[in-house]
């Protein structure tokens, strides 16, 4: 478990299903997600749930994960933000997905900088890879706030996507650089 200023990172539990499952139906939210638009609530609320048993086997296999962001003062859930293995790339991501409710407030990038924290320093990563949709602005915002560089766009899971790249050097010289102004 992490806690920021706002938020609070922790594993996902079973009755998380529900709050996810309304993120995952949610046509704004899931806009720039596979297929492009909210799914049906049969469907959302079955990914809600194998996603969280993924969330959990990956962080039992690897040692990290995607957490649940929680609202640090009501407890509410707002989302998921974490590190994921890609097998595809062979490079672990920095993902987030947040409710509507979160956006534009500067949370995305709370949580990213505690994973990123978390990746570099606590557990030794060499590279992040950031993937967006490529009209999705928003996230590619919040990943050059957070330091990564564009690398170009190129295909993944049969669609193309925005590639972005932070490496743990360059991490080290922004906490550095951030310390001494």
């Amino acid at each position: 478990m992490i806690e920021t200023q706002r938020l609070v990172l922790r594993r996902f539990v079973g009755a998380d299903w529900e709050g996810l499952a309304r993120f995952y139906a949610d046509d704004q939210v899931m806009r720039h997600m596979l297929p492009g638009r909210g799914l049906p609530r049969a469907q959302a609320q079955e990914r809600a749930k194998s996603n969280i048993h993924n969330f959990n086997d990956h962080w039992d296999r690897r040692g990290y994960g995607v957490w649940a962001v929680q609202d640090r003062v009501s407890g509410r859930l707002l989302g998921q933000c974490g590190l994921r293995w890609v097998a595809e790339a062979e490079q672990t991501e920095l993902l987030y997905l947040l409710a509507k409710t979160a956006w534009g407030r500067g949370l995305a990038s709370e949580a990213g900088q505690a994973a990123l924290r978390f990746g570099f320093a606590q557990i030794g990563l060499q590279q992040l890879i950031g993937l967006t949709a490529p009209e999705n602005r928003g996230s590619q915002r919040v990943l050059t706030k957070l330091g990564f560089a564009y690398t170009g766009d190129g295909p993944i899971w049969e669609k193309t996507v925005s590639w972005f790249n932070l490496p743990r050097e360059t991490w080290n010289t922004m906490q550095t650089e951030s310390v001494q102004a």
